[in-house]
This record gives structure tokens, sequence and C-alpha cells, in this order.
């Protein structure tokens, strides 16, 4: 069943996910006691983890699991935030449910209103929430959600081939940036937010996993990862921008209802070489619309920075490093809406692209060393991050494109041409130094990266 979970996760870059969890991450199918039934209350950290808007999230609430190999298994969280910006009437829920069936088959559905993160740009929530807390650097863009889903899906316990299909019907809001505390920085503004369009939307989502690549999770891989996904909307004529203009004195301007029927696709094809110590990764990726037309922003993908391509410089014009490179000219001005009751009502007009494609390679090896006598996780779970106490070098080469179709109201979009970057470093199993550099460019200083994660 944690394969069917990976499915269903956010992945790196890719188009919105399919939305189904597993309503008990700390079940291991393989373990005879797990066949118990139990009640419990839980405590747990909410998925986007510490974050402009909300700060961090909590999920309290009961969780409970039937006796048998084929359990029933549900949740029912609130979510409560640390942010003053969000008051009593707005804590958030999660309420999921979900029958293994064979040991093979899965059936499931749940209600949420919560914060999402656009895209998860290729980081951990750990790295992303620590980078958040301590440096003021939030590398990711979040909306609201509020709706229902339901789902079902195969997952053998052996073999290579997993799948997942999910209708939802849910609603999107915008969210301004909080004033959640930070460590270092903590006296600056946080970035702003993107626009999005607000309204319903009917989607239907269908997603298919090839992973022959064993167990061994940050080393050692041999094998295919190869991961498709599209998601077809089927209504959402209600989906619109707030009205905002580019000062607060000038009048309010009305962009164009969103075309309600765009489909958008994912594909993610992975390589895994390992010749005794030394291992060849290689990645293609490649998202977006199938139409040719401008999706919504919060549909929309962004590239560059540590979670992709680590040697690009942010736009001149943008306030800080967590702004993504490559964004289709989203953050060169800012707007004003008077629409929103959360947080700062000055926004990016948008959010990214529309298409992209997206070229990892990686070369790595091992120094011959260890550095004391054993290897540690945090937590028992095959996600989590895991240390290692032999040291390895990385050498990496990436290379992407983005296109964007079209204008966005009377805001001009643009291409975003080939960008390339080189680099290497240490890492201890999925703690890495990096230097990155860009290959193209004026300004091609070397960056010092430290990432919390596997880089794919």
């Amino acid at each position: 069943m944690k394969r069917l979970l990976g499915l269903m996760t956010t992945l790196a870059l890719a188009t919105a996910p399919l939305y189904a969890r597993q309503a008990d991450p700390e079940q291991d199918e393989d373990d005879p006691r797990a066949q118990r039934a139990f009640a419990r209350l839980s405590v747990s950290l909410g998925g986007t983890g510490y974050n402009r808007v909300e700060g961090l999230p909590f999920l309290i609430g009961p969780v409970a699991r039937s006796a048998g190999p084929n359990p029933f298994r549900g949740r029912a969280a609130l979510i409560v935030r640390t942010d003053p910006a969000f008051s009593l009437d707005q804590v958030g829920y999660d309420v999921q449910g979900e029958k293994l069936l064979a040991r093979t088959f899965v059936i499931g559905a749940g209600a949420y209103s919560e914060v999402r993160a656009i895209e998860d740009r290729g980081l951990s929530n750990v790295d992303n929430s620590l980078s958040a807390f301590v440096f003021h650097d939030d590398y990711r863009d979040y909306h609201n959600r509020q709706g229902v889903y339901l789902y079902a899906g195969y997952a053998p316990r052996r073999g290579p081939l997993s799948a997942a299909a999910e209708f939802r019907t849910e609603r999107h809001d915008v969210l301004g940036r909080g004033n959640p505390g930070s460590i270092i920085k903590n006296n600056n503004p946080w970035r702003f937010q993107p626009m999005i369009a607000e309204g319903k939307v009917h989607s239907l989502a269908v997603g298919l996993e090839f992973d022959n690549r064993g167990r061994r999770r940050v080393s050692g891989r041999r094998g295919w990862l190869i991961r498709g996904e599209i998601t077809k909307a089927l209504g959402g004529k209600d989906l619109q921008f707030p009205e905002v203009a580019v000062t607060a004195n000038d009048p309010p301007l009305r962009i164009l209802t969103i075309d309600p029927s765009f489909t958008i696709g994912m594909i993610d094809v992975r390589r895994y070489t390992a010749i005794k110590d030394l291992s060849i990764n290689v990645r293609l990726a490649a998202g977006g619309t199938l139409s040719d037309r401008v999706l919504p922003p919060q549909y929309q993908h962004t590239l560059g920075g540590r979670g992709s391509l680590p040697g690009l410089n942010a736009p001149a014009e943008s306030p800080g490093a967590s702004v993504p490179a490559m964004d289709c000219g989203a953050r060169t001005l800012t707007l004003v809406s008077t629409d929103l009751a959360i947080g700062s009502p000055r926004f990016y007009p948008f959010y990214g692209c529309d298409r992209y494609v997206l070229f990892q390679a990686q070369l790595e090896g091992y120094f011959g060393f260890r550095i004391g006598p054993e290897d540690f996780s945090l937590g028992g779970d095959p996600t989590d991050l895991i240390f290692e106490l032999v040291p390895r070098w990385i050498a990496f080469f990436n290379a992407s494109q983005a296109w964007a179709f079209g204008a966005l109201g009377p805001f001009p979009r643009t291409d975003e041409d080939r960008q390339y970057d080189v680099g290497g470093g240490v890492a201890f199993g999925d703690l890495g130094f990096f230097v990155a550099v860009p290959l193209q460019g004026d300004e091609r200083d070397a960056k010092l990266v430290v990432r919390l994660g596997s880089r794919f």
C-alpha cells in the first residue's frame, strides 16, 4: 500500500496530484501486529509544513483501523494553524476513509478544507519548512482548497505496476501571505503570493506507476521509475479572478474567465543504474497543458532553484532567492486586490508557465571511508529522511525549458528559453552540500546549496 501512497502524493514538478492519501501512514502490512484493530487520538504536522501563509499547521483528531488483512482505515482531523492571521472560524479539516480489498485494491473517499502548495518545487516538506522557519525563505506558493473526493487504486504487494483514479469536486480560493515568525530576517516581510482563479472545479485524474527499483532508497538503486498522470477538468465555469488593480488608486481590472475544459498531464521517467559503488541516475520529466491554452495559475509550473536547477539565479527584480528563476514573467509586477479576508492584499498576477520539460543527470560514488559506526534515519518509515555516515560525492547536470500559451488578461507572459546548470558536492544520505553554476546568462556565480532530501 505504500507504493499506492507514493503514486498518489505530490510529484516533484508534476501537475495537480491525485489527492488520495493513506489514512494511517504508520501501518506496515508486512508486520502481523499491523493487522490488529486500534483507535487512538493523533496529533501530527500538516502536509505543507511550516510556511508563510499558515505558520505551522497541526492535524488533531482520531485515527482508527479495523482488524484483519483487508482493513478499513479512517481519520478525522481538525487543522489548526499557528499564524495569528487565521481565526478560529478558519480552522480546516481533513476527513478520510478507505477499504482495502484482497490486499491489492483500495477504494476510499474524503472531505477536506486545507491550504495546499501549488507545487512542491522538488523540495521535501522538512527542507522547505526549515528554510522558511530559519532563513525566512519559503520556496513554495499556496492556495486554499475545500472539497470532496472519491478514489480507487490497484497496487499489488508484489509487482512493479500500480494505478489509481480519482474524482474530486472542490472550491479554490486565493490566500495572501501571513505573518509567521522566523529566526533570521524576522522583521522582513514575506514575499507575495500569486493570484489564482477562484471558484469550483470538478475533475477526474488517472495515474499509472511502474517501479522495479527495489527497496534501497538513497543509493544503490537499480531499475526504472515511470510515472504518468492525466487530469481532466469536467467543469469549473465559475472560475474567475478577483478584481485587481496595479495600485490602490487605479480602476479595477477584470481578468477573463478561465477556460473550464483544461486538460493537464505529466510524465516522469527515471533510470537508476548501479555499477559496483558508482550510481548513474537519469531523469526526464514533462508536464502541463495538453491543449495549448492558458492554465489557471494554480495548475501552472515553475522551474529553477534548489529543487530543480540550483545554479539558476532568481530574476533581478525578485525579492529573494526563494523566487523561481523560470516563471514565464509571473513576478515582474504586483497587483492589489481588496476582495480578500486573509493576509496581504498585494499579489503577483499569476504563478508560472503552462508547460515544461526537465532533464536531470547525476553521477555519484563513495569516497571509501565511514564516519561513525552505523547509519541512522529520522523515524523508521522509508519516506523519512535518511542520514548515511558514509559520505558520497555527487556530480550533476540539469536542463529545462518552459512555455506560456498567451497572455493572462492584460498581463503579458513569456516563454522560458533553455537553461542549464552543473554542480557537485557531498551527501550523507539525504543531507547534501552542493555547489552549482549556471551555464547561461551574464551572471555565472557559483551557488552553495544545502538540501534535505534526495534530488530524485
